[in-house]
């Protein structure tokens, strides 16, 4: 009787064919967990500067019109916070006073004094750095008022009309305003707010009254924010990188056919490997922000 069996010939392409199977099915689960592994990173790069990004627009979109300025180089974006506005009875614009009737406004539990701002309008609109913004300057005939009382208590008047409110400055302090705003409009507001890319740190700074970041007619640099501390410096991205031949920052003023626009403008590096690897892979994140103009 014939025994059957494989001869050895058999037996190696056998092995051959089932080696090249395994690689194949090896070779596919290996780019398909790389191809995972790579949209994971990419979404963990796109995410981390999305929620910084929105934050920043969302901060943006809410600034005090004119208010926003640029830095020369464009590290640092520096704005003023509006909080909340109304529309006044009269201020004092003829002669200094140390309060005004108003429209009552509603704020944010949370926020407790503030300054008022009216017709904030910006005279240094031909200058390409927009450093030395006049909204940001405080003196006794300035757009911005002295500090109002605390708590701002917004209890309607019995006069001088039903309805009306008395906003006054804090200690009794005289305030006489430049100009009426043609619509009666003015702007409770916060201290400066600043948005800095420190060497590959994207960061916010909050300004404080009576503190070493303020009101001040010339901006900040970077290099000078960075020395606060917290709670005036938040950490809002890492590994953020500004593009050759172009800036983090940039502003365009107004014009008749459209608002403002601020465009924020970077590079997210991977945050695994070293950013001054330039071989790494890296995602551009480009965003214009419109901003309201209405004084």
């Amino acid at each position: 009787m014939r025994q059957k069996g494989f001869t050895l010939v058999e037996l190696i392409i056998v092995i051959t064919l089932l080696g090249i199977i395994s690689l194949v099915t090896v070779g596919f689960i290996s780019s398909s967990m790389q191809g995972y592994a790579d949209l994971k990173r990419r979404d963990q790069l796109s995410a981390s500067a999305r929620v910084a990004v929105e934050r920043m627009a969302r901060e943006v979109r809410n600034a005090l019109p004119n208010s926003i300025r640029v830095v020369g180089s464009g590290t640092c974006l520096e704005f003023i916070p509006a909080v909340a506005a109304s529309r006044y009875f009269s201020v004092p614009t003829a002669s200094a006073a140390t309060s005004f009737e108003s429209v009552a406004y509603a704020l944010e539990p949370e926020f407790t004094s503030g300054r008022v701002a009216v017709y904030p309008i910006d005279s240094n609109v031909s200058d390409e750095a927009h450093t030395d913004n006049p909204i940001y300057k405080l003196d006794g005939n300035s757009i911005v008022s002295p500090m109002l009382a605390s708590g701002l208590t917004l209890a309607p008047n019995p006069t001088p009309a039903s309805g009306a409110v008395t906003v006054s400055f804090l200690g009794g302090t005289s305030h006489q305003f430049p100009t009426d705003s043609p619509s009666n409009r003015y702007f409770i507001i916060d201290e400066p707010v600043s948005f800095c890319l420190v060497g590959t740190d994207l960061y916010r700074f909050q300004g404080e009254n009576g503190s070493s970041y303020t009101f001040s007619v010339t901006q900040p640099s970077a290099a000078t924010l960075n020395t606060l501390s917290e709670p005036n410096k938040a950490l809002l991205a890492s590994d953020v990188v500004s593009p050759t031949g172009s800036q983090p920052f940039r502003y365009a003023e107004a014009t008749l056919q459209r608002n403002a626009i601020v465009l924020f403008d970077m590079f997210v590096q991977d945050q695994i490997l070293s950013v001054s690897d330039t071989t790494q892979e890296d995602i551009r994140i480009q965003f214009e922000v419109q901003v309201r103009n209405v004084p």
